[in-house]
């Protein structure tokens, strides 16, 4: 009776089997992947502040277009301690796409926020699940963030760094450091007649002094090598990973020749303070008020210019905007971190039941805002256009991509003739890429 049962159920499975049309019956039966649970990003984005700040820089307009525009989910504030300790001051969601660094201390050195950021990436890889991550340093964050890339030469996970106003060659105000530390030594060791004039000097360049000491060790290391600084003088020199996206966001304003708003005559002042021993140059160069726009620009390091292909590797984009103000003007730096083309990563047809469907990998930065468009050429054609909502995130072997699947019903399945699939990507940023295959 068994027996029977079991030869009854083999030959209903033979005639389910035959009666699907060749083309179906061929396929390979669709497999589940296991799907990121929340995250709309590939690649998590963690900022980085500057100089003297808090991680609360980029909050408000900073980061509204991420939440508004993008619907991006924070991730919340986090902060390491030098033994790569990590918590997280500010709480936001278990899996989310962007995150903010807390530096345990404002004016360190860079290469003590570099090993701080180091830990960062690490916490927020593993949270995540995915491999890599994009870096958006402002100011001297940048700075941090490349100094982690020589680092981690060959295993950094990033996949784009966007520098923001960051003095890559140095910035002619920490010669202050060396006036600093000049008078500081003479107030202690000089001999009598000069102690007392030291100390005086020595008072009243301090009182010039906001929340970043003139003497700290951060403004020791953004000395440009010509005025001594021997971090980025080494720094430039190190090798920089192939792999990876370097975008320079440069502040660029006349300010002679345009009128000064309150803010920009702040950075004057502060410079001119700075730039003791310097010229008018150093007070009025180009850029932003603090940083002049060669220094900007990643390109112009000496790695980048060792060969030429290198220096195409760094793209440049100007604001008109004063250092003070990069983030608070407008969403053009957020814009910038993820403006990108689609990457096509491959596509594959699959059978689901009686049902055959084209399954399309793609990487985008933001795959929640990309439309996915299959024209079918063939005796019978049809358009299918796969939205936001069908778009989900997968674990890959190259860590996270978006798959899209795409139902082939309505077609001529007895039709000799292969069909011509025609697969077209479009993100939310205009930019599209277009593959196809036959079936």
């Amino acid at each position: 009776m068994r027996q029977n049962l079991l030869l009854v159920l083999v030959a209903v499975l033979s005639v389910g089997c035959a009666s699907l049309p060749d083309r179906i019956a061929r396929l390979p039966e669709y497999r589940q992947t296991c799907l990121s649970a929340s995250m709309k990003v590939p690649y998590p984005i963690i900022l980085l502040h500057g100089l003297g700040q808090k991680a609360d820089v980029w909050h408000g307009p900073a980061t509204e277009y991420f939440r508004r525009d993008l619907g991006l989910t924070y991730g919340g504030e986090l902060a390491a301690d030098r033994s790569g300790n990590i918590r997280r001051v500010i709480a936001g969601s278990g899996q989310a796409d962007f995150f903010t660094v807390a530096f345990s201390n404002p004016v360190d050195s860079v290469n003590a926020w570099r090993d701080e950021l180091e830990a960062c990436i690490n916490e927020v890889r593993r949270s995540t699940g995915a491999d890599r991550v994009i870096l958006v340093g402002y100011s001297m964050g940048g700075l941090a963030a490349r100094a982690y890339l020589c680092k981690r030469l060959t295993d950094h996970h990033v996949k784009r760094l966007i520098t923001i106003g960051t003095p890559h060659l140095g910035s002619a105000m920490a010669k202050i450091w060396d006036v600093t530390t000049s008078l500081a030594e003479c107030a202690r060791d000089g001999g009598i007649l000069t102690r007392k004039p030291c100390e005086l000097a020595l008072s009243a360049v301090r009182s010039a002094q906001d929340d970043v000491p003139f003497d700290s060790w951060a403004i020791r290391d953004l000395r440009r090598p010509e005025d001594g600084g021997q971090f980025l003088r080494r720094l430039g020199k190190l090798a920089h990973p192939l792999d990876v996206e370097y975008i320079s966001v440069i502040g660029k304003v006349d300010l002679v020749n345009n009128t000064l708003s309150k803010g920009t005559v702040q950075e004057l002042v502060r410079k001119a303070l700075s730039v003791i021993g310097g010229t008018v140059d150093d007070i009025f160069d180009t850029g932003d008020g603090v940083v002049s726009a060669r220094s900007q620009n990643m390109a112009n390091i000496e790695w980048f210019n060792v060969e030429p292909s290198r220096r195409r590797m760094a793209r440049t984009v100007e604001l008109p905007t004063v250092h003070t103000r990069h983030l608070s003007t407008s969403s053009d730096v957020q814009r910038i971190a993820l403006d990108d083309k689609p990457e096509y990563k491959g596509a594959f047809l699959a059978r689901t039941g009686a049902g055959a469907q084209l399954v399309v990998d793609f990487v985008d930065h933001v795959p929640a805002l990309c439309s996915v468009v299959l024209d079918v050429h063939g005796t019978s054609a049809i358009v299918r256009t796969i939205t936001a909502s069908d778009v989900r995130l997968i674990f890959g072997d190259d860590g996270l991509v978006a798959r899209a699947i795409i139902p082939l019903d309505g077609l001529d399945l007895m039709e000799p003739a292969p069909y011509r699939l025609k697969v077209t990507i479009t993100n939310g940023y205009g930019y599209t890429v277009t593959s196809s295959l036959e079936w």
